[in-house]
């Protein structure tokens, strides 16, 4: 028998993959019952993934936050693409604001924070690169939005724009404790105006 067919073969996803979702459903459930800081040991209690597999694979309960943290948020809000502009950027903007006003999403929007700013004590390079990815991923889905708005003849704001006078404000409220920004319609026109002056 040849080494190559005596070789154990590798199935797609496989115990890793289960490992992960495992872990990730423990965060996700925790955080929903209004667990503000899980621990190691708890999402070990309840993913039944020992304690040891976890450090190995995330390194410290801010990493799997960050994991947990930029898996949902690509699943739960990706930018939307239904090639009206501003209904994608109010259906956006509503979804953040539903997240953020979750236990589990306020916890993923401080993950987020705690990896990419300073202020929050730094973290470790890996969490920065891996909070960039994301951020990055994101803010091209929202780019190919503009552009395509700027194809179709329409004057879109800018992505920094959309950061800035979007999704800012609903950060801050949610930071701050502010009761959820309630007209979205107008934090989404103020960006299209701003971006219809520019032109």
């Amino acid at each position: 028998m040849s080494t190559a067919s005596s070789a154990p073969q590798r199935r797609p996803g496989g115990r890793t993959a289960r490992t992960r979702a495992s872990v990730h459903a423990a965060v996700r459930k925790l955080l929903a019952a209004g667990t503000t800081d899980p621990t190691v040991r708890e999402v070990a209690d309840l993913s039944g993934v020992h304690e040891v597999t976890i450090y190995r694979r995330w390194g410290s309960m801010e990493t799997l936050l960050l994991d947990v943290a930029t898996t949902q948020l690509n699943e739960e809000a990706p930018f939307p693409d239904t090639g009206d502009l501003r209904t994608d950027l109010i259906t956006w903007a509503s979804a953040v604001v539903e997240q953020l006003h979750r236990g589990e999403g306020f916890a993923f929007f401080k993950a987020m924070a705690t990896a990419m700013s300073p202020a929050f004590g730094g973290a470790p390079e890996a969490d920065r690169q891996h909070a960039t990815d994301y951020l990055q991923s994101r803010l091209a889905q929202i780019q190919r939005g503009l552009d395509r708005d700027a194809d179709q003849g329409g004057h879109p704001p800018t992505a920094d724009m959309v950061l800035d006078l979007i999704l800012a404000p609903l950060y801050l409220r949610a930071l701050w404790g502010y009761a959820p920004h309630t007209d979205i319609e107008e934090l989404v026109d103020r960006a299209l105006a701003a971006g219809h002056s520019c032109k």
